[in-house]
């Protein structure tokens, strides 16, 4: 959007979700045909909105329509005259916040509309179990981290405790847009097969149920957190699941809001874009820490260590990943030991399996909730590493 002097020259479809100071959020559908709006007619179309909705939530403050008013887009632009439409893609939600000279809220309610299929959450397979939700929420943020340039921290950081449980990844973060998509229920099925070191790509969850069900599932409430590094401010979506399973199924609206960056999250992510998911109350029962550990090392393997990657033969951690501030690559058991291939004193030979499924066999069927692939690849590479010569010695009578 473009502040700037208003005249007309195309035709476009706009959908403008204003965040209001009293912490309320309207939807403005802009008629096609409006290229160009001024701040006042948007405010008058904004408070249209506001009135219908406040008329059943009396209690809520009240706005300073008279005062000099602006918008705020995501990347702290102030509109005071005019805004262009043209840019903006057709039906898209852009967010813009309303100032009226009255300090921000924090929480702003309905903020994020999800549909859900309510099924899906109330009828999980039962193989689905704290570790493979889990195991959802770290593909995310794996498939996050791994768009980075190589220049870029690719940071995977999660901290379980009987309180909280948090995953922080370094990615690009989520738009407004992106981050809402985030928490509509559905399920989503990726083929995890890849053609170039490390041969996987990030797309370990056994289910691909997404972020909104994992979550919930680990716990009764989730915040998300997350900052591009173009924008100033994170952008917060809220999830009870008390409250959405029991509210309408035909339409879901939640609290979500908006802050500053932390020291530490900024401290973490030095390219200013980051994701945070915290869930409380978990349903921790009787998780063995430890074993957690091991499991998530053996899970993630290929990314916690990888020779292929590097240009000059050295071994390489393609992404730290941290669990309870420990490095994976650090912690020893598991069914993975982790090695140093360029350490080996001999020539080395390497193994790659293609595994194909065939679909013609009538009993093979996939049902809703699993994951079946086309095909998956494999490979062994094979190293000679110093052993000493033992010698068995066997008496006899």
């Amino acid at each position: 959007m473009d502040d700037g002097k208003c005249h007309s020259d195309s035709r476009r479809v706009c959908k403008l979700k204003i965040l209001l100071p009293n912490g309320m959020t309207v939807l403005v559908k802009i008629p096609q045909g409006t290229d160009f709006i001024t701040v006042r007619e948007l405010a008058n179309k904004v408070k249209e909105q506001h009135d219908i909705h406040r008329a059943s939530n009396p209690k809520k403050k009240s706005v300073k329509w008279d005062a000099d008013l602006c918008f705020i887009d995501d990347y702290d632009y102030v509109f005071r005259n005019c805004l262009k439409l043209t840019r903006l893609e057709l039906n898209r939600v852009y967010y813009l916040r309303l100032d009226d000279g009255s300090p921000p809220a924090t929480i702003y309610e309905n903020m994020w509309d999800l549909t859900p299929d309510t099924e899906l959450l109330t009828e999980l397979p039962e193989e689905y179990t704290f570790e493979t939700a889990l195991a959802d929420l770290i593909d995310n943020s794996l498939e996050a981290v791994w768009v980075n340039d190589e220049s870029d921290k690719r940071l995977i950081s999660v901290e379980v405790s009987d309180k909280k449980i948090s995953i922080f990844d370094t990615g690009p973060g989520l738009d407004p847009v992106s981050i809402e998509k985030w928490g509509e229920m559905r399920a989503h099925k990726i083929q995890g097969i890849g053609d170039k070191p490390p041969y996987l790509k990030p797309d370990f969850g056994m289910f691909g149920f997404g972020g909104f069900i994992a979550s919930l599932h680990l716990g009764r409430r989730t915040e998300v957190s997350s900052k591009t590094k173009i924008g100033k401010k994170v952008y917060i979506l809220r999830l009870e699941k008390d409250a959405l399973v029991s509210g309408s199924k035909a339409t879901w609206r939640t609290y979500g809001g908006l802050r500053d960056p932390t020291n530490d999250e900024l401290e973490l992510s030095p390219g200013g874009s980051f994701t945070k998911v915290e869930i409380f109350e978990p349903n921790m029962r009787s998780i063995n820490i430890t074993q957690l550990k091991c499991k998530l090392k053996d899970v993630y393997f290929p990314y916690i260590q990888c020779d292929d990657l590097s240009k000059n033969g050295r071994t390489i951690m393609p992404i730290e990943f941290q669990v309870n501030g420990d490095d994976l690559a650090e912690i020893p058991g598991g069914k993975v030991e982790i090695t140093n291939l360029a350490s080996c004193n001999g020539p080395e030979f390497i193994l790659q399996v293609c595994f194909k499924s065939n679909h013609d066999n009538g009993a093979m069927t996939s049902s809703q909730g699993t994951r079946s692939s086309n095909e998956a690849n494999a490979r062994v590479r094979c190293v000679y590493l110093p052993v000493k010569e033992v010698c068995i010695c066997r008496g006899g009578s």
